[in-house]
Formats: structure tokens, C-alpha cells, sequence
């Protein structure tokens, strides 16, 4: 088995294109890989705005839970859980039969403070406990829809029954998504990367953005150091940052993430070209 020399570029008194070529891109890589992030960090008076916005979906505490039955009205976009005989829930005026069971269904509660009910339609709830919204449900069906008086109870549905918040970590992560944010739960920065698979490592990013909705409807967004072996605090820094419901955190490329990618790719592509591993022995 002889050694292919051709292929390894050593044939002749001069290097070759192909061998300029990669030593140039070596060259031009190796200079631009001490380009900056140039990524500007929030001040303490944008942190402090950003942290006031959010979460996008709004939460609904066990302490109100508890309360709002007798002390709280619901409010506009809560979700009030309705149970009530099955056979009011038709459109019909049969009196209920004893075996009729009682079944929950949800409703929304209106930017003008009304709920919709099956067959009556709208009814205010607006400055009512959820006791008084009982009364005002068997009223509205008592005794124009049934004959006798139905058992309505209502409460206010927990988080994890109307639809479980989400955050998204997208960009220089291995595996970004939409991941759930449960209810009694903090995440930090570190452990939403880590959902995502860690950071890519090929680019070693450095920053994060992190984007908010904000009053009226604005979105907010501020960067934050994530890693830095340099800088030991960027870990307990990034430990301290913290994602609320709702929440995209972006990795996004900066001027040293993008040359530190376009090395990779030189040495790839120009390496994989000028040492053919498949190619590198003659069989006899």
C-alpha cells in the first residue's frame, strides 16, 4: 500500500491553490475571531422596568382561590367553572329526571364582566361573589327553563385547568421548542437553557436576549450575560435572572459567535478538501 502523496499536497516545490487558499482562510479566521460580542447590557433602570412587565398569561393565586368565593368578584378574562344538572346545559323545558347528573363546563368571564350560558345567554357577574353568581345562574334558569330549582356550584378553575403557560428558548441552543411553565414553579435563565439542551458549543454565545410583553401590548426585550469562563460570576448572575410565563429567550448571533461559526466551517470544508481521509491510501 503506497502513501498517496497527491492527495496531501506535497507534490512539487510550491504549494498549491488549494493550499494558499486554506491558509489565507486560516488566517482571515484566526484575525477576526478576537471581534467582540458588542452586546450592551441593560442599566438598572431598564432592568428594573423589565422585571415589572409579564407574565404574558395571567396567573391566578391558591390565596384568591380560597378568597373569591365569599370576599372576590371575578375578574375580566378569569375562568369560572360551572357545575350544574347536564340537562340545562341542552336547550329545553323538561323537568329534570332524578337520574340527571350534574356536569362542570367552562366559561370565560368578558371584558364588560358577563358569562354566556346555555339556552338564557349573557348574564352580568360583574361585582358578584361566586356566591351571588350562584344565585344569579339559578335564577336565570329557575323557573322559566325548569320546574324546580337546580344545585348550581361555581368556582374559579386553576392555571393548570384552563391551559398551562409556555416559554420558548430559541437560536444558538441544541434543541430549542416551546417548553411548560407550571403553576408554583420559578425558572431561572440556567434552567430554560437547559431545557433547550445547553448552548451550542461549536459558538460558545454569551449572551441572552430575553423578550417580554409589556404594558399595553409592547414588547420589551434586554440581553443578559449567560457564560463567560473568564468571568466567574456570569453563572450566578444568569442563575439570578429570572423567565416568567410567557417569556422568549433568544440566543441570537453576535460579531464573535458568527466568526468563531465561519472558523468552524473553514476548517471543515477546507480541511475535509485538502486531507481526503477516504483518499489519503493507494491500494496496491
Amino acid at each position: 500500500m503506497a502513501f498517496a502523496k497527491r492527495n496531501c499536497g506535497i507534490v512539487g516545490e510550491r504549494p498549491s491553490k488549494s493550499a494558499s487558499c486554506f491558509f489565507l482562510s486560516i488566517f482571515v479566521a484566526l484575525h477576526l475571531v478576537g471581534c467582540s460580542d458588542q452586546v450592551s447590557l441593560p442599566s438598572q433602570e431598564e432592568l428594573a422596568a423589565f422585571e415589572k412587565a409579564g407574565p404574558v398569561i395571567p396567573t391566578v393565586s391558591m390565596e384568591r382561590l380560597m378568597t373569591a368565593r365569599m370576599q372576590e368578584s371575578p375578574l375580566p378574562g378569569e375562568v369560572l367553572e360551572i357545575t350544574m344538572p347536564v340537562i340545562l346545559q341542552v336547550v329545553t323545558t323538561d323537568e329534570p329526571s332524578a337520574a340527571a347528573t350534574a356536569a362542570p363546563f367552562l366559561c370565560r368571564v368578558s371584558e364588560t364582566g358577563t358569562i354566556a350560558l346555555p339556552a338564557v345567554g349573557e348574564i352580568e357577574v360583574a361585582g358578584k361573589t361566586l356566591a351571588q353568581i350562584e344565585a344569579a345562574i339559578i335564577g336565570a334558569y329557575y323557573p322559566e327553563y325548569t320546574q324546580t330549582r337546580p344545585s348550581v356550584f361555581v368556582r374559579l378553575a386553576a392555571e393548570e385547568e384552563v391551559g398551562q403557560p409556555m416559554f420558548t428558548v430559541l437560536g444558538l441552543v441544541s434543541s430549542p421548542g416551546n417548553f411548560p411553565y407550571p403553576p408554583r414553579v420559578r425558572y431561572n435563565m440556567m434552567q430554560a437553557l437547559g431545557f433547550a439542551g445547553g448552548l451550542d458549543r461549536t459558538v460558545d454565545p454569551r449572551y441572552a436576549t430575553i423578550y417580554r410583553l409589556g404594558p399595553g401590548g409592547t414588547i420589551l426585550g434586554e440581553t443578559f450575560a449567560i457564560a463567560n469562563v473568564k468571568k466567574a460570576a456570569t453563572l450566578i448572575d444568569a442563575m439570578n435572572t429570572p423567565i416568567k410565563p410567557g417569556d422568549v429567550v433568544f440566543v441570537e448571533h453576535t460579531p464573535r459567535t458568527r466568526t468563531k461559526e465561519f472558523l468552524d466551517g473553514v476548517l471543515r470544508i477546507t480541511v475535509g478538501a485538502y486531507l481526503p481521509i477516504d483518499s489519503a491510501w493507494d491500494e496496491d
